[in-house]
Formats: structure tokens, sequence, C-alpha cells
């Protein structure tokens, strides 16, 4: 997927953000909680939607669908100083907020930027649901408590293995002793 460079630094942001909140400091699933929490307190996260949205983004964390993909694909690739960076009215035709979602929309709409901020949410979500070359954390779960495949992973387990044996040969040529012998 094509991204902007906006949307190119927020969503590696906001893929940090939600890897924060997977677990908990045991290792324990974690994240339908937190995401409740952050729903909860939206009224006080506010104040971040212009300096950290990557932060306040996880209140609508699967809640929007995407019918358009292809406009959306069209709307990740903008930047917000764009004369084509879409306008809340504009994209929320393409995308079906969940009911759940529309008070917590409501209330970021009250914000003087917040029709931006649902724009930067919407394409985010979009982001971490298709776009294949974003990162995807190991213990992402759906909301049943399964976890998500992605792929078979075998490619990624060779490139790991080539990444490591070619570190360890380069260790060996700076006299360092291998981890194989």
């Amino acid at each position: 997927m094509k991204k902007s460079y906006y949307f190119e630094e927020l969503s590696s942001a906001y893929d940090a953000e939600i890897q924060d909140l997977l677990s908990d400091s045991e290792g324990k699933s974690a994240l339908k909680a937190r995401l409740q929490e952050k729903r909860r307190e939206l009224q006080s996260l506010l104040a971040m939607i212009d300096f950290a949205p990557e932060m306040v983004v996880p209140v609508f964390y699967d809640a929007f669908s995407f019918p358009n993909a292809k406009a959306m694909n069209a709307a990740v690739n903008c930047e917000p100083d764009d004369d084509d960076f879409p306008t809340w009215d504009r994209l929320s035709s393409l995308v079906k907020l969940a009911d759940w979602a529309q008070p917590h929309a409501q209330a970021v709409l009250g914000e003087g930027t917040g029709e931006a901020f649902m724009v930067t949410a919407a394409c985010l979500e979009f982001v971490r649901k298709f776009d294949s070359a974003a990162p995807v954390a190991d213990d992402e779960e759906a909301e049943d408590g399964e976890k998500k495949p992605r792929g078979d992973g075998d490619e990624d387990d060779d490139d790991d293995r080539d990444l490591a044996d070619a570190g360890d040969d380069w260790l060996g040529t700076q006299g360092f002793d291998s981890r194989h012998s």
C-alpha cells in the first residue's frame, strides 16, 4: 500500500501504541480492557488529537468498515496540507462507523480539529487492517480471543535464520567466537 509520509509515520506510531496496549506487565492479553479504558477517558484524551493522534485513535479501534477500498487507498496517499486531502464530510460517506463509536465521533467532531482527526483515524485504521507491509503484533487478537493469522510465517523464519547466519559470519570475521562453534 502506498502511503504519504504523514500516514507512513503515523501508522508506525499507531502500531507501536497498539503493541503497548496488547498485554499487561505479566504478558497477559489486555487489549480489550485497555481499549475500553481509552474510550472511557476520551474527554481527557481530546487535547492530544493535534499533537499525538496515534494516542487517541485506539478509541476507534475496529470502529470502521471500508466498503470503498480504492477511495481509502487514495486518502492514505494524501498529506494533510494537500488540496486533495479528504474532508471528514467527504470521507464519512466512504466508510461505515460502528454504532458504538458514534458518541465518540460526536465528541471528537465537537473539537476544532475534530474533522481532520476523524479522517486520520479512519485512514490509520484502514492501514492497520489492510496494509500487508505494516508491522503486526504476534499477540494481536481477534475479538473472540483467537490469534489472527498473518500468512504462514515460513518466509519470515527463513529470512530471520539467513540474517542471523550472516551476522554470525560477520562476527566471526571480526574475531568473535561463532555461536555455532
